[in-house]
């Protein structure tokens, strides 16, 4: 099937292939924890100098229930547990030998002298719920919460605070907004049902699959986080206070990087009030997603050993056209639509994640942004040829899946047959519960 499409209506500009990111990739470092060593242990008497004495860590119920978490659930040794936590090696082997001796007095507290807690269990249980529901909550309103149900309560704004990040473990962070219908009951069947279906055949996610999927970039590309003397707002100067997205295609395996391809913006004209202006044309269409696909595609055929694989797409309007499966197949390749609402069955988002950090921290990134502003080219849009000096750092940490969580590494061979965990991870409940 011979795919036809204006090049010059859906134009896009190459910025990164395979063959460039074979060339620039850097040499990979061994990893010790892939490769242990086993350490030789001298046999002769070593002076040991006595150490200082350590200062005397408490440790909250929830880090001793997360600790027995791993020494019964993942069956850990008392150090293995306690190194993964933090804990002192010494504090972890004392709570086991207290635990086996009398488990029934192990979590009780000692009676303190001074002044009685305002804030109980009561308080933080009847907290945790409205956080559970209300997770951008101010602590004004949260105060007003606790003080409807609880009349005879009086509490200062810093105590409440304190009770929050100490006793309730609660931490304020940057928001991650997300659909309602994406933790559906409906939508996280389906997708378990996706992976036993294709469970059932030879797809694979760290051997034969390439994922496709596009981002949108801008010059006002930084950090949400900004340092700032105390009381005193944090600013950041950016070029306009308006910025146009412009949108990058990007294809990546497990292997690696395939192709990262650039949406050029098309010169318009808009007609309004009988006046002419002129102006770009944005977002990506179907066109520029045929004219990415070909190109990808075309690089993958360099490759004999991609010949066969699958194409792991979203179910986006612009990736569903009928002529996207046949022209696919013709080329002798495959395709695979993620559920709806599952970006975490795709690990290139990942991957747009550590390239936007990138960007975002690179100081030539903000000097050659505001050298493309002064000559007015492409209304202002980013030099998005760095990115060819990002994505092989980007690969280290994004395309690695053997070393990203679940469900990106192992999600067909191990969650599917737990369909108990796998559901429980993708309802992403906020971690407020006790363990």
């Amino acid at each position: 099937m011979d795919l036809v499409v204006d090049e010059e209506l859906f134009a896009i500009e190459t910025l990164s292939s395979r063959t460039q990111f074979l060339k620039n990739k850097p040499p990979e470092r061994p990893n010790p924890a892939m490769h242990p060593t086993a350490v030789e242990r001298n046999s002769e008497d070593v002076d040991m100098e006595l150490c200082s004495k350590r200062r005397y860590t408490f440790y909250s119920d929830e880090e001793k229930t997360r600790f027995f978490h791993l020494f019964f659930s993942k069956s850990l040794s008392a150090s293995a547990a306690a190194r993964q936590l933090g804990i002192h090696v010494r504090t972890a082997q004392r709570w086991v030998k207290h635990y086996y001796e009398d488990p029934e007095s192990f979590f009780e507290k000692k009676k303190k002298t001074g002044r009685h807690r305002i804030l109980g269990e009561e308080h933080e249980q009847c907290l945790l719920n409205y956080i559970d529901e209300n997770p951008s909550a101010v602590l004004t309103e949260v105060m007003g919460h606790l003080l409807q149900n609880f009349a005879d309560l009086t509490v200062s704004r810093s105590t409440v605070y304190n009770f929050m990040t100490t006793q309730c473990n609660l931490s304020i962070k940057q928001a991650q907004f997300q659909s309602v219908e994406r933790n559906s009951e409906e939508k996280i069947q389906q997708r378990y049902d996706w992976v036993q279906k294709w469970q059932q055949t030879d797809l694979d996610f760290t051997k034969n699959c390439v994922f496709l999927d596009e981002s949108a970039f801008h010059i006002n590309l930084k950090r949400g986080m900004a340092w700032s003397r105390k009381g005193t707002p944090a600013i950041v100067t950016v070029p306009t206070t308006k910025a146009n997205s412009t949108s990058i295609l990007g294809a990546i395996s497990a292997t690696g990087l395939i192709n990262v391809s650039l949406r050029v913006p098309k010169r318009i004209k808009k007609r309004k009030l009988g006046h002419e202006t002129n102006g770009y044309s944005i977002g990506v269409v179907t066109g520029h997603y045929l004219s990415f696909l070909k190109a990808t595609l075309d690089e993958m055929d360099k490759y004999p050993e991609m010949k066969g694989h699958y194409l792991v797409m979203d179910n986006a309007p612009i990736h569903s056209s009928t002529d996207i499966g046949k022209y696919i197949h013709s080329r002798g390749y495959r395709y695979v639509y993620l559920p709806p609402y599952s970006p975490e069955l795709n690990p290139i988002e990942q991957f747009w994640s550590v390239v936007k950090i990138n960007a975002s921290t690179k100081k030539g990134y903000e000097a050659l942004t505001k050298q493309k502003c002064k000559k007015k080219k492409r209304s202002c849009s980013p030099p998005y040829s760095t990115l060819l000096h990002l994505t092989p750092n980007c690969s280290q940490s994004a395309i690695r899946f053997p070393h990203l969580t679940p469900p990106y590494s192992t999600l067909l061979q191990t969650v599917a047959n737990q369909r108990s965990a796998f559901l429980t991870l993708l309802r992403l409940t906020p971690p407020y519960s006790k363990l």
